[in-house]
């Protein structure tokens, strides 16, 4: 299994089902793909890929990520 491409998200008939039954256009969707691509590339400029592993943070409602990592990690 790889990771879908923007592209492949926005084609992909499941997810498109589910944007329309949560009444979410493909447009503003886009929107946000585009902008968590952003910030995840903000936020891990300059810093090894092993380091901060994307599955250790997760978006907030208010678009803001936030670590899952705890004292144990």
């Amino acid at each position: 299994m790889h990771d879908m491409t923007m592209s492949e998200v926005l084609k992909d008939p499941l997810i498109r089902q589910m944007l329309r039954a949560d009444k979410i256009s493909l447009g503003v969707f886009a929107e946000l793909l585009q902008a968590a691509a952003n910030e995840r590339a903000r936020v891990f400029a300059g810093r090894g890929r092993d380091e901060f592993p994307a599955s250790a943070y997760i978006a907030t409602s208010s678009g803001q990520a936030h670590s899952r990592r705890t004292a144990s990690n």
